[in-house]
């Protein structure tokens, strides 16, 4: 029989996401009830824990014996899926306390989809047979402390900052890429990655687009350039990160992963025809999303954890490669040369300084300079 929180959990997963689409016609206290189901969840946990049910795989698996009482509830957010309940109480939290525009809406049914629907493990709820606790002594950390602070940050702060990045200030930027890259060292979880990635391939879009504007010829060239050398560049680094053997085998092993990916890019890169075309290079920009994504919508697909780090690569690079082959007369042939060069080994580097430098440092170098922000335009459309 599953336990008390598996169940709220399960009508959380089927509901909110409904309720949500159809906001329009609930009540405007509907953005409440995500925090209110996760709280119910919650004084499941502390249920389970304040009485010792040695029947619940999370006290059994987590608690201490020899500890009673209010110690008991420390642990609440202990293990896996402990945790990933405190990502979600801390960013249903955040939901409550603010008032979504409706397309922070949609980023949000995304993560709680995702956060609830993968990230979770319910067997870590589940009830079991009688075990006796473990005997070794209570090691407690600041995670428990730091998830549900991190949930919060990305309701409050991440999503909000995402879906007005053009406008976002300095300040916003730095504390909303400092939360995804806290998360993602702390638990390398696909939806870091995709926020990461969206906000990189956002902001290297923005800047190169106030700094060249818009080509007014050959654009055709700059789409092109950004299919086929994004998947060139995702293709070899997929396989360099997870190679353990030879090259081809890798690719062939890694074949789901690098079509869904691909598949998610095309249906992506025709979104504009559905109307979704106010951003500019309305194609490549739909193409980058969908390949950003793909990781997080499927992320068990064999070697498909492999492609995070070249995805969040290509959506920084590619975007200003793209410029260089379009009709530009300002743009000096030796530059565009350099700036190829240049860009097009940043991943082959970035992969091979993986195996010495954390991934959450050569993000934060990788990012740190899409933070410069470009003083003028230069629109060069007829």
């Amino acid at each position: 029989m599953a336990s008390g929180t598996t169940q709220v959990l399960t009508i959380a997963l089927l509901i909110i996401p409904v309720l949500f689409l159809a906001r329009d016609w609930m009540p405007k206290w509907i953005h409440k009830i995500p925090f209110l189901m996760i709280s119910i969840a919650v004084l499941f946990r502390i249920h389970a824990f304040w009485s010792i049910d040695i029947t619940d795989a999370q006290v059994v698996g987590f608690l201490p014996s020899g500890i009673d009482g209010l110690e008991t509830i420390l642990h609440i957010f202990d293990g896996p899926a402990g945790l990933m309940l405190g990502l979600l109480l801390g960013f249903s939290c955040g939901i409550a306390m603010s008032e979504p525009t409706n397309i922070e809406y949609r980023w949000i049914t995304l993560c709680w989809i995702l956060l609830l629907g993968w990230g979770i493990d319910s067997d870590g709820f589940a009830t079991i047979a009688a075990t006796p606790l473990n005997t070794q002594p209570s090691i407690l950390d600041w995670s428990s402390i730091i998830y549900p602070l991190l949930g919060f940050g990305l309701s409050m702060v991440v999503i909000p900052t995402l879906v007005n990045i053009e406008n976002a200030s300095l300040l916003h930027l730095s504390a909303t890429i400092s939360i995804v890259i806290l998360l993602l060292d702390l638990s390398s979880s696909p939806v870091a990655w995709m926020l990461l990635s969206m906000i990189a391939h956002r902001l290297s879009s923005l800047r190169i687009h106030a700094k060249r504007g818009t080509a007014s010829q050959r654009r055709w060239s700059g789409l092109v350039v950004t299919f086929f050398l994004s998947f060139i560049f995702l293709v070899l680094g997929l396989s360099a990160l997870a190679m353990t053997d030879e090259f081809w085998p890798i690719v062939w092993d890694s074949r789901f992963a690098l079509g869904w990916i691909l598949v998610c890019g095309i249906v992506g890169a025709l979104t504009p025809t559905m109307g979704f075309d106010s951003q500019p290079r309305p194609e490549a920009w739909g193409f980058h999303t969908g390949m950003i994504l793909a990781p997080s919508l499927l992320p068990n697909i064999s070697q498909i954890e492999h492609a995070q780090l070249p995805i969040l690569m290509i959506a920084i690079t590619v975007p200003i490669i793209a410029t260089l082959t379009e009709y530009r007369p300002n743009l000096d042939w030796k530059r565009r040369i350099m700036e190829f060069l240049f860009l097009s080994s940043c991943l082959p580097l970035v992969i091979l300084i993986s195996e010495i430098i954390p991934v959450s440092l050569i993000t934060i170098i990788a990012i740190i300079p899409l933070l410069i922000k470009f003083d003028g335009s230069v629109d060069e459309e007829e």
